[in-house]
């Protein structure tokens, strides 16, 4: 399909989607990152054990969970200042200082490049696919512990921001799926119009629900919580499944996929 004579845009979500964030990756990175905040404080003079740390990375996924589900927004430095505030007991508030605050947030998002996530196999093709079928390619991504700008340092390293057409992240749109708002942004950048505007992603309430409820087409792409997840319940990625709060029988996507690639299937479809 040449992409002049298509009328359709498509956008991805990202985690889960297009890169996965393995459970022992989460692990890795929860264990670096405390190192790396504890290494911060310590230089100023401010002492607090790795575990201590551990246990309240590890708390902090329920409460971080129950900020975004009211689609508010936690920053970088806030999770940061929680973390340590509970670490040491509610005794230590960090200081105002901008340069510690730049220090800590880099040893908070650093581990995602060190430990980078898995890339979909089927990444490469499946965007590359999408260039020669559509008008326009966008993403729609939903933040957690890394913000959006360092997401896209991420797609950059992993060679593939140079597909998008635009990228949203929630934590810059100040609102989070599945508000229609941050569809509604995404079509707004790309020029599209909702109904002719496809969106691809794992989260049947997220991206399924969501992007419906926005008036575009939704590809849910079939990935199952893997098992190693269901036995770490407090998870981000466990607690943004199992913490829906639509019934099921109102998500209704236009097409499953098992496959990535099979998108460019459902594409062709419509043509």
């Amino acid at each position: 399909m040449n992409p002049l004579s298509s009328n359709y845009f498509v956008t991805f979500d990202l985690w889960q989607t297009l890169i996965f964030d393995d459970p022992e990756l989460v692990w890795a990175h929860a264990q670096m990152r405390c190192e790396g905040l504890r290494e911060v404080l310590s230089s100023r003079g401010l002492s607090l054990s790795l575990d201590a740390l551990l246990e309240a990375h590890e708390e902090s996924a329920s409460q971080f969970e129950a900020i975004w589900r009211r689609n508010d927004h936690v920053s970088t430095i806030d999770q940061i200042r929680l973390i340590v505030h509970v670490a040491s007991g509610n005794g230590i508030d960090l200081p105002r200082d901008s340069s510690v605050s730049k220090m800590l947030e880099r040893a908070y998002i650093e581990p995602l490049f060190a430990h980078p996530p898995r890339l979909n196999e089927d990444a490469l093709v499946t965007l590359n696919g999408m260039r020669d079928r559509v008008r326009g390619v966008g993403l729609i991504s939903n933040t957690g512990r890394s913000p959006g700008v360092a997401l896209r340092e991420l797609l950059q390293k992993l060679g593939i921001l140079k597909f998008f057409d635009a990228t949203v992240f929630s934590d810059e749109a100040g609102c989070r799926k599945p508000d229609k708002r941050i569809f509604d942004l995404a079509t707004g950048e790309l020029g599209a119009e909702p109904g002719n505007t496809i969106h691809i992603g794992d989260n049947p309430e997220a991206d399924v629900w969501g992007a419906k409820q926005a008036g575009m087409r939704a590809v849910l792409f079939d990935y199952p919580v893997p098992e190693a997840f269901k036995q770490e319940p407090g998870s981000l990625f466990a607690l943004s499944r199992t913490d829906g709060q639509v019934a099921g029988s109102e998500i209704k996507p236009d097409a499953r996929i098992k496959s990535l690639r099979d998108a460019l299937l459902f594409v062709d479809s419509l043509s």
